[in-house]
């Protein structure tokens, strides 16, 4: 049920509904659009609006939807079902074509994706036209849609009678001319001219009576007349016996083509009730493409839930003036039903009432609406509109007589599964009076359990709003500093509105804002400023959390990326201590090789002074030669203690700052920084870590060569860590190109790319802008033909759509 009577009118659908009729190519496309009307049933509207979205994608992104040739010939078929009529010449072509539209749409919708595109698929008929019908319609007219000379033989043979005919006469003609000339009948300029459709000599009145013929025309002044020699004359009467023939045997070869087709006729209404359809749907489209709407997320419960909604009608008006729209969220459901809209006037109040009116009548159609894709509509039984002055001078009805007669219709019909949209609730009267009634059929309305929606400036609904389960109240921003609204629906708190900052702002006389701020009570005003103040607040406290969630997003990103870099390094860490450690493992191996060999030359020495000093700068020699094979520098010194009985219980070396050591329990070797009582500072790789004395224990030469071994490796990967934390630091997740030339875009885009593809970076934004579509065809040629980038996508259309590409990179 929709209320008033004239709701399509005062909500702005009556445009909508002619917006569909430009964009319909066929009659029976209009009809469907003339009876679009308010629906209740889920399925039905799930239907329309999932085939007007799949429509619109189509249309947006799947090139080669036929678009032409659309031509209704229901009526035409109908016509010539009675026996005895035929199809004119020229209709032939239209069914050609617009057959040839069917066809090809059909073959296009079946190339479609079945799970993307079923409710288009749901739509195709059973089969596709007869091809015999347009072949036969091809062997009757041309290209031009004119009756060929073979469409029969009879047809054929007419017309080369005519044309032999013409021929003969032209030719006749021009010698009676010439011959004319010589006689000085007509005079030597004088040219063959055309009268009543026949060629005729222009010839001196005196001189009629020369030329046998017939007179068919006489100039203004009388002194020419233009006769047609009776030779040619007499040919140019069997020319038009001819032409009567032929005209005949057109009809004859038409009516035989008809009673063809009038078999085929049903089958072909349907085709073209299919081709109506599909215009209707692509009409839908086309206004949803123009309107940047969508298909919500539809429930059958009532629920309204959108994001970035938008008035249709004044988003193009803003447009055309250059301007952008506010866009706003707006939710209603079981918990908060009814909306209680405070705030400026001109601040947009009313704007927010239509806004909802609107899209939801719409959707209810089975319209898209300009919302975001991830909003969520439900539906309603019943919709009631109150907005307007309707004062009626022939009823005898004043401003709020009516509106009292619209609230009294809402009291009796609403239910809870109604929607009602009231502007300036209560006003047109007393406002303490006015409000009191309004309060009490608010109060009503909420008992009921219906939705709505409703603008006021009465504090008393504002109060009401705030302390009744299901009312809640909304307000329309207002920039106090400046002194100008922001269009901007915030939901939770009232709205002031600003009556005496707006007088003050447009230069009304100061004495008597401040004689009327006298009148109303400090506790009004105190009332009044708390609000403001509150959005001022709210305003802040929002820029806050914006800011906030950025800083958050960019340090998650930031350690996202950090830890991936840091596990990187720790797996090639961990391979070149591992390759430290199978070096250090041989040299100790080749060492005990040496010393057993030492010992052995000892023994056999028998211990002699001489040659155990000779064996002993021996095994230091090649105890230094075996550390130099493995090609790494120790600065430290190799130790050859005395050789003789291997001590089973040495003394700990003392601790120094310098010293190499390892914490118990781990393989790591570090170098003592500081060293204070029982407590040590000890650099491990990167790290300086505080610990006791007792915990540390001396590291063997063989670890501190595989420490010292690792040393460059750590010196080189902290100078990389540091390059590419700076690097990281700097790195934005966006590059903004618009405004730039072509090759300039470029050389940065390739920069910034091969930036993000360092830094392991998985996906970044590129703002081209739209525009004529250089910049953003640049763009896409340059990322196709990189091997790094995985693929390409549009940003969502509410955040930028074609203007904005996201690159996903390896």
């Amino acid at each position: 049920m929709i209320y008033p009577a004239n709701f399509e009118i005062k909500s702005g659908f009556a445009v909508i509904r002619n917006f569909l009729h430009q964009r319909c190519l066929v009659n029976y496309s209009h009809d469907l659009v003339d009876a679009i009307s308010f629906n209740t049933d889920f399925i039905t509207l799930n239907r329309q609006l999932g085939q007007t979205a799949e429509m619109k994608y189509v249309l947006q992104f799947v090139p080669g939807f036929p678009q032409q040739d659309y031509y209704d010939l229901s009526e035409e078929l109908i016509r010539i079902r009675v026996k005895g009529t035929y199809m004119e010449a020229d209709t032939l072509g239209a069914l050609k074509l617009s057959l040839e539209a069917i066809t090809a749409i059909i073959g296009f919708i079946l190339y479609l994706d079945t799970e993307k595109y079923g409710e288009l698929r749901k739509l195709l008929p059973p089969g596709m036209p007869d091809r015999e019908i347009i072949k036969r319609v091809s062997s009757i007219i041309d290209e031009k849609g004119e009756i060929r000379d073979n469409a029969s033989e009879r047809l054929s043979s007419i017309r080369k009678e005519i044309k032999s005919r013409i021929s003969t006469i032209d030719r006749r003609i021009n010698q009676i001319l010439g011959q004319a000339r010589k006689d000085n009948i007509v005079n030597d300029d004088a040219e063959l001219t055309i009268r009543n459709g026949r060629l005729v000599l222009p010839i001196p009145a005196g001189n009629k009576r020369k030329l046998k013929g017939y007179v068919h025309d006489t100039s203004a002044t009388g002194q020419t007349v233009f006769l047609e020699p009776a030779e040619v004359f007499e040919m140019n009467n069997e020319i038009q016996n001819f032409k009567v023939e032929e005209k005949q045997e057109i009809i004859n070869i038409l009516t035989s083509f008809t009673d063809f087709v009038r078999s085929y006729i049903e089958e072909l209404l349907s085709f073209y009730s299919f081709l109506g359809e599909i215009d209707f749907i692509r009409a839908k489209a086309l206004l949803a493409v123009d309107l940047q709407a969508t298909k919500p997320e539809l429930h059958k419960d009532t629920l309204t839930e959108w994001r970035n909604a938008v008035h249709p009608l004044l988003h193009k008006s803003l447009l055309k003036q250059g301007k952008s729209i506010v866009a706003q969220d707006i939710k209603l459901d079981s918990d908060k039903r009814i909306m209680v809209i405070s705030g400026p006037n001109a601040g947009g109040k009313s704007v927010c009432l239509k806004t909802v009116a609107l899209l939801q009548y719409m959707l209810q159609c089975g319209l898209l609406i300009p919302v975001s894709e991830d909003s969520k509509a439900g539906i309603y039984s019943k919709i009631f509109l109150e907005i307007g002055d309707e004062q009626s001078l022939e009823n005898d009805l004043s401003t709020y007589s009516s509106h009292l007669i619209h609230i009294k219709y809402f009291l009796e019909n609403a239910d809870n599964r109604t929607l009602f949209l009231i502007d300036e609730f209560g006003a047109g009267t007393e406002p303490q009076l006015g409000g009191a009634m309004a309060e009490a059929s608010l109060q009503k309305l909420n008992s009921i359990g219906s939705f709505g929606v409703i603008t006021t400036h009465y504090t008393n609904l504002k109060l009401l709003a705030g302390d009744n389960e299901g009312l809640f109240n909304a307000a329309m921003l207002y920039d106090t500093r400046a002194m100008m609204p922001l269009f901007k629906l915030n939901i939770g708190k009232p709205g002031s509105s600003f009556a005496f900052e707006i007088a003050n702002k447009i230069g009304f006389p100061e004495e008597v804002v401040a004689n009327a701020a006298s009148k109303i009570g400090s506790s009004q005003l105190d009332f009044e400023k708390q609000l403001a103040q509150l959005d001022v607040d709210k305003k802040q406290v929002a820029r806050k959390i914006d800011e906030l969630k950025v800083a958050d997003e960019t340090l998650a990103e930031l350690v996202n990326k950090y830890n991936k870099l840091l596990n990187d390094l720790e797996s090639r860490k961990s391979t070149v201590i591992k390759d430290a450690k199978s070096r250090a493992q041989q040299i100790v191996a080749d060492s005990n090789k040496l010393i057993e060999k030492t010992i052995r030359d000892i023994k056999e020495n028998q211990a002699k002074k001489d040659a155990t000093k000779q064996l002993r700068d021996d095994f230091q020699k090649a105890a230094i030669d075996l550390l130099k094979k493995d090609s790494m520098d120790v600065e430290q010194p190799v130790v050859i203690e005395e050789l003789g009985p291997v001590r089973k219980n040495r003394e700990p070396l003392p601790l120094r700052k310098g010293s190499y050591v390892k914490m118990e329990g781990q393989d790591a070797v570090g170098i003592i920084d500081d060293l204070r009582g029982s407590k040590a500072l000890v650099w491990f790789g990167s790290f300086k870590i505080k610990t006791t004395v007792d915990k540390l224990i001396i590291a063997t030469p063989a670890e501190i060569k595989v420490y010292e071994g690792s040393k460059l490796f750590q010196i080189k990967s902290s100078s990389i860590i540091n390059d590419l934390s700076a690097k990281m630091a700097d790195f934005r997740m966006s590059i903004d190109l618009r405004g730039k030339r072509p090759e300039e875009a470029k050389e940065d885009l390739a920069k910034y790319i091969d930036q993000a593809i360092l830094l392991r970076v998985k996906e970044v934004k590129i703002l081209h802008g739209k525009g004529n579509g250089v910049l953003r065809n640049m763009v896409h040629e340059y990322l196709n033909d990189n091997p790094e980038v995985l693929r390409l996508e549009d940003e969502k259309p509410d955040r930028g759509g074609t203007g904005i590409t996201i690159v996903f990179l390896h």
